[in-house]
């Protein structure tokens, strides 16, 4: 009897224990005792009024700006280009009527002939699709051509998108199908995300289980894949094979916000935007009113695997709110926010 007794009790202890860490695991997730810090050695002005940007590209001299507005879908949703040589955020024009861009990628043929652009397209039906567009005069008069629209029962929740060739790509994909599996993978507690290869002929899955896959881009060594995970708090390494597109994680940097999109520079550096505290920023998404901060981190790179990261831009809502987007050429800084009507164009000191 004693010893059925002690072992109940050790159960006890043991279940509360695990109950402990795991809500425990959730609040750091979330950022519950996370600290914002702010500053920027620069200067910033807003530019045109947009309903949200969701992603940022940059190539030879111009920023390609995906426009939505994560709380619902507008009319003026699209892809603009601004000059970074000066000159207007200008909506492109070749995109189908309803389209709304959740992340995309560039991607220059190798022998300089064409600019490809691949997008994650949220229609107003719900459903997703991945479609593909050449890029027409990419530095004067810009203008898209639609090339292919791919469709598949896998894209159940694609968040962001990396050309791997003229014809492949990365995805990253939330999967959980049931709502209490979505609303524990949201606040960290199971994984719930996937990522997809395309191959040319068919979309597979490439890398499962992993928490909050957001943020997608190659490194420059082409051999390794960077994926922003929201829910671990970090930027994550995986290992590709270069003729099956085989995904297996490695290296992992842990940071000061859950990241949102990822961006690379012309220095092989990678930008991150991101959320100090998830609870604020999904209250953001009901609440127009609630500004929470904005935070964005240069990482370095080695071998393909992310090594330190150092904050750049710091700001307490006032500027921009809810960040989730960055992309830098020289000492020009883009920040963009999908939930906030605002782009920044910062000028680094």
């Amino acid at each position: 009897m004693k010893s059925f007794a002690r072992a109940w009790r050790m159960t006890a202890i043991m279940l509360v224990l695990g109950l402990v860490f795991f809500i425990g695991r959730i609040l750091w997730a979330n950022g519950l005792f996370s600290s914002v810090q702010t500053g920027f050695f620069g200067s910033c002005r807003a530019l045109s009024s947009l309903p949200g940007v969701t992603d940022i590209e940059i190539a030879g001299g111009t920023a390609f700006v995906a426009v939505a507005n994560a709380r619902g879908l507008s009319s003026a949703d699209g892809i603009y280009t601004l000059p970074l040589s000066g000159g207007r955020l200008t909506r492109l024009s070749g995109t189908p009527r309803d389209f709304h861009p959740r992340g995309i990628a560039l991607y220059r043929v190798p022998d300089g002939s064409a600019v490809l652009l691949l997008a994650v397209n949220r229609r107003s039906s719900g459903k997703f699709s991945i479609d593909s567009f050449e890029v027409t005069n990419p530095k004067a008069g810009a203008a898209l051509v639609a090339q292919g629209t791919i469709g598949s029962g896998l894209l159940t929740d694609p968040q962001d998108i990396v050309a791997a060739g003229p014809g492949t790509f990365y995805v990253s994909n939330n999967t959980a199908a049931q709502a209490t599996m979505q609303w524990l993978a949201d606040l960290g507690a199971v994984p719930g995300s996937s990522i997809l290869y395309f191959n040319g002929m068919m979309l597979r899955t490439a890398a499962e289980d992993v928490y909050g896959a957001q943020g997608l881009l190659l490194a420059p060594d082409g051999n390794h894949l960077l994926v922003a995970s929201l829910t671990t708090r970090s930027l994550k390494s995986f290992s590709r094979e270069m003729l099956t597109g085989n995904l297996t994680e490695g290296e992992s940097l842990t940071l000061d916000i859950a990241p949102e999109k990822i961006s690379l520079d012309r220095r092989g550096e990678v930008w991150v935007a991101g959320h100090a505290n998830l609870f604020q920023w999904r209250d953001f998404s009901t609440d127009p009113d609630h500004h929470p901060p904005s935070q964005v981190f240069r990482v370095s790179l080695s071998g393909g695997a992310p090594q330190s990261a150092q904050l750049v831009y710091g700001n307490g809502g006032g500027e921009i709110a809810a960040a989730g987007v960055a992309a830098s050429a020289g000492k020009r800084l883009l920040i963009g926010s999908s939930l906030e009507g605002k782009l920044l164009d910062c000028t680094l000191q």
